[in-house]
């Protein structure tokens, strides 16, 4: 069935995967045939060999379009082709030989490096023909080392027939066959191209009657010029530029070969100043010369066009997505609940969108977008502190309450982050997202009272039944069966105390006051200064030198470190010393730190629900004693300094790795602009 599809596929693709149909195998053979035919008529007398040779460009294209599994059906056809045709119009054996053989290693010589050097072209894996300069020089050059080694091959065969040879032989049979794949070749791929591919008209191109126009002067210049004995072929070159420039490569280079055409003509016929030179030879040599700097001066600027017109049309698209993108998340901002606005580096707004003028005009309102915007941002950089009223604990690291004009009270949530090189000329600015979190914040602070109170009140009694307990077991005999009770009893007391204190911990780090500050992380009178008190006699705590500073409240974030560097101490492999290591990064305008120990680690599947209170992975619950609550803390204080924590694998492992960020100190983030 495959091979009835293939013999009835009417247009090859030229990618070299299928055979070429019989039918176009026959059309090929015969196509040659007549151009073989062609090219010994221009024999001239006292010559052995022809002055153009057609044929070698068509042999080409047929090579090109096969696969290469089966070049064989198309380098044996024309061996015999070749060799009938040389023998029937009257060529010597040893010029049928020779002439066939330099054909058909010319043919194969030409088509392999063209399908190494330019894959993109038809028939050597792509879909194009010469759209770029590059693909022409390059499909050029292998033209013209396989027409070198045809021609020594062809000459070898002239000095075998009893011909005389000098050094016009070689370079005559390289300009015929160079010429005549190069034109009819090149002719021939520009309209398979055109034939099986969708080619675009030029982004500047010119009309039908421009193109009648262009071909009327065209011959007519040509028939003139070579009508005449002064040299002024150069001037047809032009004609040429024009072709190409304005029309696709195909019709610049039919156009291109028609005006060469018409010299070569007019030449053989005595007309013209290449008719000066005797020799024909000669004569054929330079108007191949002239056939070629036309042709490729037409495919040149053609390609270069192409290029040219892909570029601009990529562009084009690119600006077109650009501008989808771009209304896109024009539509996306629009739509979303957060205030948002664009700063530039002198602090004014550039950018906002509807959320962030709402919020303008509840602080503003009646004035215009543009001052109630100015107010907002103004507000919000610069906040009015109180230093006079109560803490606000429900407040968090970067919300701003602001007083409205009817007494009731807005609280954002805001947030900045650098956008360097915003406007594309150096300058950078700055993005604040707006979060309202008035009612959020409201109902914080009785919750977190509660906690607070009641973490506090249950201590009390706790400890007076520890005591008691303590008591009752120190009287009775440790052999009574009741005094392993009381133990039981008292280091159940001893895990609610524990618990107690994490619950008051965390009900701290989520509602008390946060007094941030610049604070270093190492050195003497960093935050990390005491944290080896952590760890055991043949533990290890190492602490980066470089650390940067961060802007935190300091007892919150020195809980923070206690609770993971503990766990790094506390959660090791049995007869393995815990080894911890802090190390930090800036990161715009925050600090990225991470906590990392040798210990037993955390299973994939638990290492985001560790962050829960009360929640204990199944790695340490069987064999470590503890409340779940102190990653819940460390979860709190980061993100009540608005930041992020998360549990990594140790790289390499066993152990564990907490990734958490800090707002970077404001010394260290003076140079980033904030309005």
């Amino acid at each position: 069935m495959s091979e009835v599809l293939e013999l009835e596929d009417p247009a090859p693709t030229g990618t070299g995967r299928s055979a070429l149909p019989l039918s176009w195998v026959v059309a090929a053979a015969v196509a040659y045939a007549l151009l073989a035919v062609l090219g010994r008529l221009t024999v001239v007398q006292g010559q052995t060999v022809s002055l153009v040779w057609p044929g070698a460009g068509a042999a080409v294209i047929w090579l090109l379009a096969e696969a290469p599994r089966l070049w064989w059906r198309a380098l044996v056809p024309l061996l015999l082709i070749h060799g009938a045709v040389s023998w029937a119009t009257g060529g010597a054996w040893s010029l049928v030989v020779f002439g066939a053989v330099s054909l058909a290693v010319q043919t194969a010589v030409v088509v392999w490096l063209v399908r190494r050097w330019c894959p993109s072209l038809l028939g050597a894996g792509g879909t194009q023909s010469f759209r770029s300069p590059r693909v022409l020089a390059q499909a050029s050059a292998a033209i013209a080392l396989g027409c070198l080694v045809g021609a020594v091959i062809g000459t070898v065969g002239v000095a075998a027939s009893g011909a005389e040879v000098d050094a016009w032989t070689p370079a005559a049979w390289f300009a015929r066959h160079f010429t005549g794949v190069l034109v009819f070749g090149g002719l021939g791929h520009l309209a398979w191209e055109w034939r099986t591919q969708s080619v675009p008209p030029r982004a500047q191109g010119g009309s039908r009657l421009e193109l009648a126009l262009l071909w009327a002067i065209s011959l007519a210049a040509s028939s003139l010029v070579f009508l005449q004995p002064l040299p002024l072929v150069f001037l047809v070159v032009a004609l040429s530029v024009w072709s190409a420039a304005r029309y696709p490569t195909f019709l610049a280079a039919l156009h291109a070969a028609a005006v060469g055409s018409v010299g070569f003509v007019l030449t053989l016929a005595g007309q013209g100043p290449f008719a000066e030179l005797g020799d024909p030879v000669e004569q054929a040599l330079l108007i191949q010369v002239f056939l070629v700097a036309v042709l490729l001066t037409g495919l040149g600027v053609g390609a270069l066009g192409d290029r040219i017109d892909e570029l601009v049309s990529s562009l084009t698209r690119s600006r077109e997505h650009a501008a989808e993108q771009a209304e896109l998340l024009a539509e996306m901002t629009e739509s979303m609940g957060e205030g948002l606005v664009v700063l530039d580096d002198a602090g004014r707004v550039v950018r906002s969108n509807g959320a962030s003028r709402r919020l303008a005009h509840r602080v503003a309102p009646g004035a215009d977008d543009g001052s109630a915007l100015s107010d907002l941002v103004a507000q919000v950089l610069h906040p009015v502190v109180d230093r006079a009223a109560a803490p606000r604990p429900e407040l968090g690291v970067g919300d701003v309450p602001i007083r409205l004009a009817d007494g009731d009270e807005l609280v954002l949530a805001v947030s900045r982050a650098p956008l360097s090189e915003q406007h594309g000329d150096g300058r950078s600015g700055t993005l604040l997202v707006l979060r309202e979190v008035t009612e959020h914040r409201k109902g914080l602070r009785p919750l977190a009272g509660f906690a607070s109170t009641a973490a506090h009140d249950l201590r009390g009694p706790l400890t007076a039944i520890r005591s008691w307990i303590s008591l009752a077991a120190e009287t009775l005999d440790p052999d009574d069966e009741a005094h392993e009770g009381l133990q039981r009893a008292e280091r159940a007391s001893l895990q609610m105390a524990d618990m107690i204190d994490d619950l008051l911990a965390h009900a701290l780090a989520e509602a008390g006051d946060l007094v941030p500050v610049d604070v270093p992380l190492a050195g003497a009178d960093g935050l990390l200064a005491h944290a080896g008190d952590l760890l055991g006699p043949d533990d290890e705590l190492v602490i980066g030198s470089d650390l940067p500073a961060v802007h935190a409240d300091p007892v919150a974030v020195r809980q923070l470190f206690a609770n993971l560097i503990g766990n790094g101490a506390k959660y090791t492999r049995e007869g393995v010393p815990a080894r911890v290591v802090v190390t930090a990064r800036r990161q715009g305008a925050r600090v990225v730190v991470e906590v990392e120990d040798n210990g037993v680690g955390v299973e994939e599947s638990e290492r985001t629900l560790i962050f829960q209170r009360f929640h204990r992975s199944g790695a340490v619950r069987a064999h470590f004693r503890g409340t779940g609550m102190g990653l819940s803390i460390c979860q709190t204080v980061v993100q009540r300094h608005g930041g992020t924590i998360e549990c990594l694998a140790a790289d390499p492992g066993p152990g564990s790795v907490f990734r958490f960020d800090l707002p970077a100190a404001v010394s260290e983030t003076a140079d980033v602009p904030v309005g």
